[in-house]
């Protein structure tokens, strides 16, 4: 990426267009190639700037910068990504969770603690695991299937069984509808963003009536009842917007990117038969025909590497916007209020000085691998830290680990799997998958599409 050096690399008026339409339609392509040719810092200007007032975007794939942004809360606030039409506009009005701000993200960040907490999540794993043993093995085998599809399904009833109250008919649809609105938030015009426009307010009209159900029922166990039944952080009762705002942020991100995670590594291992042998092997000497419960797989090296190393290729935010608050400094460089700073996880996590053969699937290199939150950012870091990772992490293992003692994933013949890189980082439209008997010979299936741009894969067949 043009060197370790931090100091900036400005681009003026001409040269940042193209980039900046570029990001407009593929952003993970654009910045990957930005960064190439302009190392790890560069300052974008925009068309419409002015030289007595000059409006700049802020270009990271550094985690010495990266760090800088995220422990500094108090000048660096997360921004939405999202279309916002007029001021009236539901799209203006959430108050999704990377608005909140000072006391009112320090109110909201602890009401969603306890939840989310260490003990809390252990003690989910039981059930955890017979959720997951339930689904998987109604999975048909020998014929092709769409992997996203049944990911999806399952983190959902996840996410709906052990942190939303088990409220299918309601949950199920909200689920649905918050799927089309992740996939459709960056400021393109197209079929995908008109039809998130339509579903957003039916979405939010159907909070509204479950949050009214939910009224006057406090459950310490169920997030949304929580935020429902809980004053905000002046003592008064929430606002439908606020309670809109936060449920969207948290109940998507509790099966969004868990899925993206689940179908990210499984393909990963679909092209490595040998490490998917290896794993399989290490899962069945603890497992041994019983459900994967964090008791008996929550120590597993190879599991941990595999989920770690899927992540960091494919991380589940690819891209972080923060929008500075105050003037600061960055990189040694001024930067005044209302500036935005693109933060490129996918590029930190490929970082040469951080990763040996950055761009190899090797989860190997775990066994003997510490990062900081700053230099594996897959959840974010600092104060604005995904307080759901620990959640995010046991599903995603038991999930694998549930998959992998039951079956063996091959990828569909001719298969061709693409990416989108909206909020979140998801294949597109989908993975089409066999599952064989785990005791099939493991082989791998010859891959084609935009997944060879984001990770370097060994050919097979």
């Amino acid at each position: 990426m043009g060197g370790s050096t931090t100091i900036p690399v400005r681009l003026g008026q001409l040269r940042s267009l193209p980039v900046l339409l570029g990001f407009a339609s593929n952003p993970l392509s654009t910045m990957r190639r930005l960064h190439a040719a302009n190392g790890r810092y560069v300052i974008l200007q925009y068309p419409h700037s002015r030289r007595s007032r000059p409006q700049i975007l802020a270009c990271i794939a550094d985690s010495r910068l990266y760090r800088s942004v995220a422990s500094n809360t108090e000048n660096w606030r997360p921004v939405n990504v999202s279309v916002r039409l007029s001021k009236s506009h539901i799209t203006s009005r959430l108050v999704t969770f990377p608005r909140l701000r000072g006391a009112r993200h320090a109110h909201y960040r602890r009401l969603l603690t306890p939840p989310l907490s260490k003990f809390a999540v252990a003690s989910m794993s039981p059930d955890m695991a017979a959720i997951a043993m339930r689904h998987i093995e109604s999975w048909p085998r020998n014929q092709t299937i769409e992997l996203v599809t049944l990911a999806d399904s399952l983190m959902q009833d996840f996410a709906i069984s052990l942190l939303f109250g088990d409220d299918r008919a309601r949950a199920l649809p909200i689920a649905g509808m918050i799927d089309d609105v992740a996939g459709a938030n960056w400021p393109t015009l197209g079929p995908a963003l008109l039809k998130a426009l339509r579903v957003l307010p039916k979405l939010v009209r159907a909070i509204n009536q479950w949050a009214e159900e939910k009224r006057g029922e406090p459950n310490p166990k169920d997030i949304f009842s929580l935020l429902v039944n809980s004053p905000d952080e002046k003592g008064e009762p929430p606002s439908k917007d606020l309670i809109g705002g936060v449920l969207i942020f948290t109940f998507g991100a509790a099966f969004e990117t868990c899925k993206n995670a689940l179908v990210w590594a499984l393909v990963a291992l679909a092209q490595h038969p040998k490490i998917a042998a290896s794993l399989a092997e290490e899962i069945d000497g603890v497992v041994g025909g019983g459900v994967p419960s964090m008791d008996k797989i929550g120590a597993l090296p190879l599991l941990d590497g595999v989920v770690r190393e899927g992540m960091r290729l494919f991380p589940p935010v690819p891209i972080q916007f923060r929008r500075s608050l105050a003037e600061t400094e960055l990189g040694g460089v001024h930067i005044p209020a209302g500036v935005r700073a693109v933060n490129n996880i996918y590029l930190i996590n490929r970082d040469p000085e951080l990763y040996s053969e950055p761009n190899k699937f090797m989860p190997e290199r775990w066994r003997d691998l510490d990062r900081t939150p700053f230099e594996y950012p897959v959840f974010g870091a600092g104060g604005r830290m995904c307080p759901g990772q620990i959640f995010g992490n046991q599903m995603v293992k038991i999930a694998l680990a549930g998959i992998l003692s039951s079956h063996r994933v091959e990828l569909a013949p001719q298969a061709h799997i693409d990416y989108r890189s909206a909020i979140t980082l998801r294949p597109y439209p989908g993975v089409a998958v066999v599952l064989r008997d785990k005791t099939a010979v493991p082989r791998g299936t010859p891959l084609s599409g935009s997944i060879r741009e984001l990770v370097d894969l060994p050919t097979v067949g």
